[in-house]
């Protein structure tokens, strides 16, 4: 468990308090104001716990009415006394804001990724909404991040999209991180942020093996949801994920190819079927054609050379040993109980 943990959440407290509350909890970052007649709607469940020197927020909207708006300021004043020197991180889920970055127009919208640097001043409106939020301070970052200007940037392309994964990946594991898995995890992030902040050889490099382990879940996670597709090729891979076929195919190197890889996971899904109640019913040639193949002839013999039988042997397999149960024990267990757990180690 992690021991620097912390969850708050204003529906403890009366509607009328909700909002005060929630300030004072926030004012060290920020000035927060909303008008009194929107306050008792206010309602937030916001869990906060350090990565390291790293500091993850996880905000929730949790308010039975729509969301609503108030507004953040940093003013000189603020920036003197508090002496924070550090950049926020904000990925928008469903919360956004507009205003003002220092001098530059900032918006936004629900699902992005901003950036706000704390030594710079701010004034702007937010619309409450779910959000992930990473605090770093500015020494823990390459001199290249440490001197640009990112105050109000919203990061758009592949990278960000990548590091909005891990902050969603992040936030999962928050409570359960122990102290001896922080360092590597701060610095896997660090490696993410440095990119997506600044795409430059030198931190592209320090976080290419982050960067490719993110994309190929990302890559495995699409093919698992098309392989129904007949359009299922590299090129479509690319161009929905947002990569290049050279990168694709980098990530497969050390695998058979990804035309191979997408045969292997539409014969492991096919199998999964074979094997459940009521298969038989299922037409070998009807499932071939679903997932891709060109003929059944063709799927029998892919099948054969995966798994060392037959189609139709692995659901005569699947039905024997379903058979051979007793009645008393198909409640808790099933034919493929021990391969569904061995698919998905290979998941």
């Amino acid at each position: 468990m992690n021991p620097f943990f912390y969850r708050f959440r204003t529906d403890a407290y009366s509607a009328e308090q909700r909002f005060e509350v929630w300030r004072d909890e926030v004012n060290a970052i920020f000035d927060v104001e909303i008008e009194r007649s929107l306050a008792h709607r206010f309602n937030y469940d916001l869990s906060t716990g350090y990565v390291g020197s790293l500091l993850m927020g996880c905000g929730k909207w949790i308010g039975q009415h729509e969301p609503v708006h108030y507004g953040v300021k940093r003013s000189p004043a603020m920036i003197r006394r508090d002496g924070l020197d550090h950049f926020y991180l904000c990925l928008g889920i469903t919360h956004s804001l507009s205003g003002y970055a220092a001098r530059t127009p900032i918006h936004a919208e629900a699902s992005n990724l901003y950036v706000l640097d704390l030594a710079y001043e701010l004034d702007s409106e937010i619309v409450a909404g779910d959000t992930l939020i990473l605090t770093i301070a500015r020494d823990l970052l390459p001199a290249p991040i440490r001197s640009a200007n990112l105050h109000g940037a919203v990061l758009q392309g592949p990278l960000s999209a990548l590091l909005g994964d891990h902050l969603f990946a992040l936030q999962r594991q928050l409570p359960h991180l122990a102290p001896a898995d922080m360092p590597n995890v701060e610095r896997a992030t660090l490696a993410l942020v440095s990119a997506a902040l600044t795409p430059t050889a030198r931190t592209l490099g320090e976080a290419e093996v982050e960067i490719d382990q993110a994309v190929m879940l990302r890559v495995r996670a699409y093919i698992d949801a098309h392989l129904k597709s007949a359009d299922l090729t590299p090129s479509r891979i690319c161009r929905d994920i947002g990569i290049s076929r050279a990168h694709l195919y980098r990530l497969f190197s050390h695998e058979t190819g990804v035309a191979a890889y997408i045969r292997h996971r539409r014969l492991v899904k096919i199998r999964k079927l074979l094997e459940e109640a009521g298969s038989s019913r299922q037409r070998l040639s009807t499932l071939a054609f679903q997932y891709g193949f060109k003929s059944e002839s063709h799927f029998s013999r892919s099948f054969r050379n995966a798994f060392g039988c037959s189609p139709s042997e692995a659901r005569e397999r699947a039905a024997s040993r379903e058979a051979r149960l007793p009645a008393s024990s198909l409640a808790k267990h099933s034919a493929a109980s021990l391969r569904d757990m061995l698919d998905r180690l290979d998941s």
